[in-house]
């Protein structure tokens, strides 16, 4: 006994623990929405490329999302023309690149790429690739002077640093603090940035102080996700990660939301073999449906989310399921008011199927149809009673008359332009039957109070099942995440074994408690 008791826990306990560690992942790690309705913004970025053609071969290169970003959105297209299309991936930065080139183009050409993006946020984490690599000391490269330089400043940040953390944000602040324009850099710093040096020679600089200490970092580039724009700057900043910690910095305000494309010092768009190259990045945002961008979710994670859910099922399927997923809710809390409260019903699951047959009617209507179809037939059964009827063909006689009495319901409520006379119609004829028979059996065998009291508790069950299957955060929430379900078995199983007094039972003995 005590063997089974334990058997029937771990198990009730496993089925919960599994079920809870998938919703977990699909909400937490996938961002599957906890409510229904919520909504996202959703970006389309264009790369858009025109230029002339010398009549030579040409050959036009571009940056792509970056294949380990897998927070994008990937619906890519490319718009090509006459060129051919090459994507390349490079090992070392995971960079993707479009290659497109064509042997003899002339006059005016235009390629175009497309893609939806979710963007990044400054806590999005960095690519695991990235966070995962190897720690490695790289030493600066360059002449006798700037070597010998780059060493003194290092050494200056370092004394003056605690830790890799300290020593990156000096290092930082040295080389992008605002200056006034009569104010000079240190002199090792000066050194190492030559004249005119833009924002991308900085960052190079910053990398590899970063690098020399063995802290990897690297350059990113991308979009700022703002606003609706055309003609939008690409812009840079510096990823780095110290101690199990990701950081980004960027020169210029950091953005709410940012878009990488790419990796390194390298421009987004290289061209050989053409003239006037204008490159135009636009962006525009789409409200859409967050759970449908969490279940469109690249990469594994994503295939793990979209094989928990119903999403590759046909719409009418999809349609079926919604209602049969929450019928387990209804089962459960059947479940728990007979364990723990001491309801008494007719039938196991009879006032389940009650409830669902509610979702037609609604529950005031279905209430009142019920009660008058179940008095109705409940009458004709105690009169078959005199007749010696056989099981069947009585169970048959007040089947056809519970149709009769539907029917003649509907044409009379149909008639004074009441909507009550067609819900009518999708009452289970078979359910409302033997809820008549089981009804008069129990009047029979036990008491008329007995039966009404049973009559009642079904109802009562009915009516409270159909409140949580109609609830539109349960439909929602078992339709989602439909690894609720091994949750609701598992709650099942330890409900199971509960053989103690129940509620009702409670208040019935309560004189023997005093």
């Amino acid at each position: 006994m005590k063997i089974n008791l334990r058997h029937a826990t771990i198990l009730g306990l496993v089925l919960i623990v599994a079920g809870a560690v998938i919703f977990l992942i699909k909400s937490s790690v996938l961002h599957y929405p906890l409510s229904p309705g919520e909504r996202t913004t959703l970006w389309d970025f264009e790369l858009y490329l025109e230029f002339e053609g010398r009549n030579e071969p040409a050959r036009i290169e571009a940056y792509i999302p970056a294949g380990d970003v897998e927070r994008a959105f990937p619906q890519e297209e490319f718009y090509n023309g006459s060129f051919g299309l090459s994507l390349i991936g490079e090992n070392g930065t995971r960079n993707r690149k479009a290659v497109w080139t064509y042997r003899y183009p002339a006059d005016k050409k235009v390629l175009r790429y497309a893609v939806q993006t979710l963007g990044e946020t400054q806590s999005t984490p960095l690519p695991l690739a990235f966070r995962e690599s190897e720690p490695q000391i790289i030493p600066f490269e360059a002449d006798e002077v700037k070597r010998q330089a780059f060493i003194v400043w290092s050494g200056n940040l370092r004394q003056r640093s605690a830790d890799d953390q300290s020593f990156a944000d000096l290092a930082l602040k040295s080389v992008f603090e605002t200056r006034a324009d009569n104010e000079q850099y240190a002199d090792e710093v000066a050194a190492l940035l030559d004249e005119g040096e833009g924002v991308v020679g900085r960052l190079v600089l910053a990398q590899q102080l970063l690098q020399s200490q063995g802290v990897p970092a690297r350059i990113a580039g991308g979009v700022y996700l703002s606003d609706e724009r055309r003609r939008l700057e690409t812009r840079r900043w510096l990823e780095y990660h110290i101690d199990g910690e990701d950081f980004r910095f960027f020169p210029s305000d950091a953005p709410d939301r940012f878009f990488t494309i790419w990796y390194g010092p390298r421009p987004l768009v290289s061209a050989d073999g053409v003239d006037d190259l204008d490159v135009q990045i636009a962006l525009r945002s789409l409200d859409t449906s967050a759970s449908a961008v969490a279940a469109n979710t690249p990469g594994p994670l994503g295939d793990f989310g979209r094989a928990v859910g119903f999403g590759a099922l046909p719409l009418t399927t999809q349609l079926v399921y919604q209602v049969l997923i929450t019928i387990p809710v209804g089962i459960t809390i059947l479940v728990f008011l007979r364990q723990f409260i001491g309801f008494k019903t007719l039938g196991t699951f009879m006032p389940v199927l009650i409830g669902i047959a509610f979702r037609e009617t609604a529950l005031l209507n279905g209430v009142l149809l019920f009660t008058l179809l179940v008095a109705l037939g409940l009458t004709l059964r105690f009169y078959l009673e005199r007749l010696h009827l056989l099981l069947v063909p009585r169970l048959a006689v007040v089947l056809i008359f519970i149709v009769m009495t539907m029917a003649g319901i509907t044409v009379l409520m149909t008639g004074a332009n009441q909507a009550i006379g067609l819900s009518i119609s999708l009452f289970p004829m078979v359910i409302l039957t033997m809820t008549i028979e089981r009804m008069s059996i129990v009047w029979e065998e036990s008491s008329a109070s007995e039966a009404i009291k049973q009559g009642f508790g079904s109802l009562a069950v009915a009516a409270i099942t159909y409140l949580a299957m109609t609830n539109s955060y349960v439909e929602y929430l078992m339709y989602q995440f439909p690894e609720l379900l091994l949750v609701l078995m598992g709650l099942c199983v330890l409900m199971g074994r509960y053989t103690g007094l129940r509620l009702m039972e409670l208040w019935r003995f309560r004189a023997l408690a005093n």
